[in-house]
């Protein structure tokens, strides 16, 4: 799969059409997304919604991050957020420890039923998407990787 990356290939007025069909791609992918984030969140914990698996995701990749390490990474109001993990906490998802240096500071850490939830419910979406994708070239992955890196980059700066 060749992809071009400069807007001069491609005709001055052919670039609405395909700033459409990429906007309708993304629309798609997003409400996709969207399913597949309530879907995961409920094989998590039932009492989950999708605002929840961002926040939990950060926890179990960090195993150790304050409240508001969370909140400027993800942009989350930090009333939201205490509401949040005092709920992971109530469902023994993550646990709260005092910053012995710092006592006003707490540390959110996952615990071991939130690593194994984790697992067994991405493990499944995880299989089911390579199956997917496993008639597609190592040139096709990687210009998709390319491509979502770049878009990621490109989003972050609005």
């Amino acid at each position: 799969m060749q992809v071009s990356s400069k807007a001069e290939d491609v005709p001055a007025a052919q670039r609405p059409d395909l700033y459409a069909s990429a906007e309708q791609e993304l629309f798609s992918l997003i409400a996709l997304t969207a399913r597949a984030k309530r879907e995961l969140a409920t094989r998590l914990d039932s009492r989950l919604t999708p605002g929840y698996l961002p926040v939990l995701g950060m926890i179990l990749r960090s195993q150790r991050i304050t409240q508001s390490e969370i909140c400027e990474h993800l942009l989350v109001d930090k009333a939201a957020l205490s509401r949040m993990i005092t709920k992971l906490e109530q469902l023994a998802l993550v646990k709260r420890e005092v910053d012995p240096e710092d006592r006003r500071v707490f540390h959110i850490l996952p615990t071991e039923l939130a690593v194994e939830r984790w697992h067994e419910c991405f493990q499944g979406w995880r299989t089911e998407l390579r199956s997917r994708m496993t008639n597609w070239d190592n040139e096709d992955l990687s210009a998709l990787i390319d491509l979502l890196s770049r878009l990621n980059l490109e989003i972050k700066s609005l």
